[in-house]
């Protein structure tokens, strides 16, 4: 480029650019594609789980030591344990429990309401109008002084491993939110 003057070669470029003789993706696949989309967990926050041992399985592999996210199947049949989006092990889980009352709150929207479960309904209504709009006014302080604002909606999330020696198996437990699953890893003696 001299003096502002775009030479016709370089004009040309952007033309050229879906023609290239090597394709964007060397892979062939994109993002979307790739299992790790098409099977993925349901969100991107799931608990920490660290192993502190290696956990080895009866084909001669293991898990070596770290930090692992862990996450609960769709249908809640599986734990996974996944590190940076790859797919470490797959355990079964044995035991599933969810808390009633968030079941009984979920149970109750799809249900007719009487008239004063109507009106309570309503008055909750009319507090969560007052409550959006007192933090509305939070959020404009919190703008005007350049802080960032808290997390709004914390699941608590909860994941640990431990080895029974009984058994001869590590119990993995899994919590987040209001679900709550155990699997188990047998190893071999």
């Amino acid at each position: 480029m001299i003096d502002g003057i775009v030479t016709p070669a370089l004009r040309d470029i952007d033309y050229l650019a879906p023609c290239a003789p090597y394709p964007a993706i060397p892979s062939g696949v994109t993002a979307g594609q790739d299992s790790i989309y098409r099977y993925s967990i349901p969100s991107d926050e799931q608990p920490t789980l660290t192993i502190k041992d290696y956990i080895p399985d009866y084909n001669g592999n293991f898990i070596k030591p770290g930090h692992y996210e862990l996450a609960l199947s769709n249908d809640r049949e599986f734990l996974y344990i996944t590190e940076s989006k790859n797919l470490i092990a797959v355990i079964p889980v044995f035991k599933l429990a969810e808390n009633e009352e968030e079941l009984k709150k979920y149970r109750d929207k799809t249900r007719e309401l009487t008239k004063a479960e109507a009106k309570e309904v309503r008055r909750q209504e009319r507090a969560e109008r007052r409550k959006k709009r007192f933090n509305d006014i939070i959020e404009k302080k919190y703008a005007q002084t350049g802080a960032t604002l808290p997390e709004k909606n914390y699941i608590h999330m909860e994941a640990s491993i431990e080895y029974i020696k009984e058994g001869g198996y590590y119990l993995i437990f899994y919590e987040k939110g209001y679900i709550r699953a155990w699997g188990a890893i047998k190893i071999k003696s």
